[in-house]
C-alpha cells in the first residue's frame, strides 16, 4: 500500500514537474498586422491597448499598411507616437504626392499652376498613368523616421525583429522582406497597385504584399513564437453589407477570398483581433481618428487576455524613440543619365557634402527633383559607409520625352477657354523643352517656348506669345489736330512678343533674368475714319527693347496661400518703334513695374494677405498702350493691366499707378474659402514726379469673394462695390490663369 502511494506520488510530481517545463516562464509573442489601405491605422488603437496591458512584442510581420505600422513599431516608436503622426500628418497629401509649392522650380510652379492635368504620349497615342501617386512624399517619410536604423541590413537586428510581405508584379509570388533598407522594403510591401508606383527592390519589381499574402502568420509561425496576436483589418463576408452595386459585387467577391484564406490562418492565432471598421474603405485616410478608436475598442475587448500574458513576460523597459529633424550628409552620389548631368541634378537636389541638413531640405531637395517629371519613380538610400554618411540616389529617366497637358478657365477679359499643350522634351539638346500652348475660344491665342535648363549656371530660353482680346479701355484721340476729343468705347486688341532671354534660379524661389524683346501691338477701336475709309488705330507697331527681372516666391499657395511672400518686378528700355501709323517722333521710354506681398497666418483658418503694387513710365510714349490700365478680376498677366475689385475690366488708366490690397481669408471648409478683399490706389499720370506719389488714393474697391481650390484651379465668385464706378459688380474667374 505504501509503495503504491509513493507511486502515485512520484507520478503527480512527475506530471507536475513536466508541465511546468513545457509551460514558458517567459513566452515569446509575436504580432502579425495584415494590411488594409486606411483601415490599417486601427493597427495604432491595438498597439495602444498591448501596452496599457504591458505585452512585450518579440517579433513583428505585416503587410502593406500593418508593414508601415509594424515597421514603426519595430524601429521603437510608441503606440501613442504613431497615433499623433497619424492626426498630426496630411495624409492625402501624403499619398498624392502634392509636393510643397516653395520646394519647387519656378517653370514647375508655373506648370502646376497652368495645366489641369499633364498625361505623357506614347508613339502618338495619349497614355494614362498606372497609378495615381509615385509615392514619393510617403517615401521620404519613411527615410525620416526610420533614420536611427539606417545601418541596419538585417531586420532580425532591430529593436523589435521584424519582417514585411510584397508581391513580386512579373509572376504574382510572394516575397518575403527581412533585410536591406527598411524604408524601402516597407515602402515596397505597401504600394498598394493603381495608387502606388511599383517599387524595385534587389533588381525585382514589386507591389502590394496583400496580392499575396495579407496575413503572414506561416512566416511567424517558422520564428518559434510562442503566442501569436493577431489584428486583421480585412472586411469578412459577415461584415460586408448587401451587394446592390458593382463595386459592392467586388468587394463582396474579395470577401469570400478571403474568408478561404483567413479561416485556417485564424485558427492558428491564439489572440485574433479584428476591429470593426467594415464603413470604412481602404482610402479612408481622412478619418485617422475615427479608425483608430475602433482599433482601440478592439483592443479592450481582448484586453483581459492581453493582460493575462503580459503577466507570464518578464516586462522590457524602453524610451520612446525620437523622431529624427536632422541629417549629416558627407558624400552624395547618384546614377548618371544619358541627358541629364551632375550640375543639372546637383542645381535640383541643393544640397552639398559635409552639411547637417534638417530632413524638410531633403524632402525638398526629392520633390523638386521628382517634380520635373523626367525621371521614373526614384528611390534613395541614406547610409553610414567608412564612417561617412551618404546619399545614394538611383535616378533612370522617363522615356516619356512627349506630354499632352491641358487646362480651362474663364474670365471677363478674354471669355471661356480652353488650352491645350504639347512638350517635347531633349527637343534639340540633352537637357532642353520644347513646348507649344493653344489656346481656344473667343480669342485664339498662343504661347512656343524652347528652354535649355543648365542647372546653377544661366540657362537660355527663347519665348513667343499672341494674344488677342476685346477691351472698353479708354482710348482718347486728338483727331487731325482739331478741338475734337473722341473716345473708343470698344477696342480689338492683338498683341505679340517675341523674348529671348538668360536667367539664373537661387535655392528655386529667385530668379534674376535678363533679355531682349520684340513686341507688335496691333489695337483697332471702333472709331471709323470716313475720310479714309477706315478704323483709327490707338497702335499699330513694333516695339524693340530689353528687359531685366526678378522674382521672388515663397508662397505655399499661389491663389489661397496661408503663409508666405513674394515679388515679381521687371522694367523694359523701349529703344525702338516702327509703325505705318504717324506717332510723331519716337523717344526711347522706360517701362518698369512691381509687385510684392506676404501673407500672415491669424489662427488655424484664417490669414492676412497685405500686397502692394506700382508701376510708372518714363518719358511717356506717344500711344497709350502702354498705359496701366486697372479694372476687373481673374485674368492672367497680360500688358500692363491690373487687376482692380470695384471697376470694370480696364475701366481707368493713367502712365503710372499705386495700389495696395488686402485680403482677409477664411477657409470655413477644407478648399472652400470666403474673403474681403479692399483694393485702394492713385491712378494718374506722372505721379513718381513732384511728390505726387503721396497723393491720396483716388480710386477703391471691395469685395466679398467665395472660392474654392480644385485640381483644375481656382473658383473664384466676388460680389464687388467701388464708388467711384457706383455699381455693383460681379467677378467671375474659373480656373488656372492662362
Amino acid at each position: 500500500m505504501i509503495t503504491y502511494k509513493k507511486t502515485c506520488l512520484r507520478l503527480l510530481f512527475c506530471f507536475f514537474f513536466l508541465a511546468a517545463v513545457a509551460q514558458p516562464k517567459d513566452p515569446k509573442v509575436g504580432l502579425i498586422l495584415s494590411g488594409g489601405g486606411a483601415k490599417g491605422m486601427a493597427h495604432v488603437g491595438v498597439l495602444k491597448e498591448i501596452e496599457r496591458a504591458g505585452v512585450r512584442i518579440d517579433y513583428i510581420g505585416g503587410t502593406s499598411m500593418g508593414a508601415i505600422v509594424g515597421g514603426l513599431y519595430a524601429c521603437g516608436y510608441s503606440a501613442a507616437q504613431l497615433e499623433e503622426l497619424l492626426l498630426t500628418t496630411d495624409l492625402t497629401d501624403l499619398i498624392n504626392d502634392n509636393f510643397d509649392r516653395e520646394a519647387k522650380s519656378f517653370q514647375d510652379k508655373e506648370d502646376s499652376e497652368r495645366y489641369a492635368i499633364t498625361l505623357p504620349v506614347v508613339e502618338g497615342k495619349i497614355k494614362f498613368p498606372v497609378s495615381l501617386s509615385k509615392g514619393q512624399n510617403v517615401y521620404n517619410f519613411l527615410v525620416q523616421l526610420m533614420h536611427d536604423q539606417r545601418e541596419v541590413r538585417d531586420f532580425s537586428k532591430l529593436p523589435i525583429p521584424f519582417y514585411c510581405i510584397a508581391t513580386d508584379l512579373n509572376n504574382g509570388e510572394m516575397v518575403l522582406l527581412d533585410h536591406g533598407f527598411l524604408p524601402l522594403a516597407v515602402n515596397a510591401s505597401s504600394a498598394l497597385p493603381t495608387l502606388f508606383s511599383p517599387v524595385t527592390v534587389e533588381n525585382r519589381t514589386l507591389i502590394d504584399g496583400g496580392v499575396s499574402n495579407n496575413y503572414p502568420i506561416e512566416e511567424m509561425l517558422k520564428k518559434k513564437v510562442d503566442v501569436i496576436i493577431g489584428v486583421d483589418v480585412q472586411t469578412s463576408i459577415s461584415k460586408t453589407k448587401e451587394a446592390t452595386t458593382f463595386s459592392d459585387i467586388l468587394v463582396r467577391l474579395g470577401s469570400f477570398q478571403t474568408e478561404k484564406i483567413m479561416s485556417p490562418k485564424r485558427a492558428k492565432t491564439d489572440i485574433y483581433i479584428q476591429p470593426d471598421i467594415a464603413e470604412f474603405t481602404m482610402l479612408s485616410f481622412a478619418d485617422q481618428a475615427a479608425i483608430i478608436a475602433r482599433g482601440e475598442q478592439a483592443g479592450k475587448n481582448v484586453f483581459l487576455q492581453l493582460e493575462s500574458l503580459a503577466k507570464k513576460q518578464i516586462p522590457n523597459v524602453t524610451s520612446p524613440l525620437k523622431i529624427p529633424t536632422s541629417f549629416q550628409l558627407d558624400r552624395l552620389s547618384f546614377s548618371q543619365t544619358p541627358n541629364y548631368k551632375r550640375n543639372y541634378i546637383l542645381g535640383k537636389i541643393r544640397l552639398k557634402p559635409n552639411t547637417n541638413y534638417p530632413f524638410k531640405k531633403l524632402r525638398e531637395g526629392m520633390t523638386n527633383l521628382a517634380a520635373t517629371q523626367n525621371f521614373e519613380p526614384f528611390r534613395y538610400t541614406l547610409n553610414s559607409e567608412n564612417d561617412q554618411e551618404v546619399l545614394a540616389i538611383n535616378l533612370l529617366e522617363s522615356p516619356h520625352t512627349t506630354l499632352f497637358r491641358a487646362g480651362a478657365h474663364y474670365n471677363d477679359l478674354m471669355g471661356a477657354m480652353v488650352l491645350v499643350n504639347l512638350t517635347q522634351k531633349h527637343a534639340l539638346l540633352k537637357n532642353d523643352e520644347f513646348s507649344f500652348d493653344l489656346a481656344l475660344g473667343d480669342n485664339l491665342r498662343y504661347a512656343i517656348a524652347y528652354f535649355i535648363d543648365k542647372g546653377q549656371f544661366w540657362s537660355i530660353g527663347f519665348k513667343a506669345t499672341l494674344d488677342q482680346f476685346e477691351t472698353d479701355a479708354p482710348f482718347v484721340f486728338d483727331i487731325d489736330d482739331t478741338a475734337n476729343v473722341h473716345e473708343a468705347s470698344r477696342t480689338k486688341g492683338l498683341t505679340q512678343e517675341h523674348t529671348f532671354f538668360v536667367q539664373t534660379i537661387f535655392r528655386e524661389e529667385v530668379i534674376l533674368g535678363l533679355g531682349i524683346t520684340h513686341q507688335k501691338n496691333r489695337f483697332r477701336t471702333n472709331l471709323f475714319d470716313v475720310e479714309n475709309g477706315r478704323f483709327f488705330f490707338a497702335d499699330d507697331a513694333d516695339y524693340y527693347s530689353t528687359k531685366g527681372y526678378l522674382k521672388v516666391d515663397t508662397r505655399d499657395d499661389a491663389y489661397f496661400p496661408r503663409k508666405g511672400g513674394f515679388f515679381d518686378g521687371n522694367i523694359d528700355y523701349v529703344f525702338s518703334q516702327k509703325s505705318p501709323l504717324d506717332f510723331g517722333v519716337f523717344s526711347p521710354f522706360i517701362v518698369g513695374k512691381a509687385a510684392m506681398g506676404v501673407t500672415l497666418p491669424l489662427a488655424k483658418k484664417w490669414t492676412l494677405s497685405l500686397n502692394t503694387m506700382g508701376g510708372f513710365t518714363i518719358q511717356n510714349p506717344n500711344t497709350p498702350t502702354f498705359d496701366f490700365l486697372l479694372g476687373g478680376y481673374g485674368n492672367a498677366p497680360l500688358l500692363n493691366y491690373q487687376p482692380f475689385v470695384g471697376l470694370p475690366q480696364q475701366h481707368t488708366g493713367a502712365d503710372s499707378f499705386v495700389k495696395g490690397e488686402m485680403i482677409v481669408d477664411y477657409e470655413f471648409i477644407p478648399n472652400h474659402h470666403a474673403a474681403l478683399k479692399i483694393h485702394a490706389g492713385v491712378v494718374s499720370d506722372d505721379i513718381f514726379a513732384n511728390g505726387k506719389s503721396a497723393s491720396t488714393p483716388n480710386y477703391f474697391g471691395t469685395g466679398l469673394a467665395y472660392g474654392l481650390n480644385t485640381f483644375a484651379g481656382p473658383l473664384e465668385f466676388m460680389a464687388a462695390y467701388g464708388p467711384q464706378f457706383d455699381k455693383l459688380l460681379y467677378h467671375v474667374s474659373i480656373g488656372w490663369r492662362f
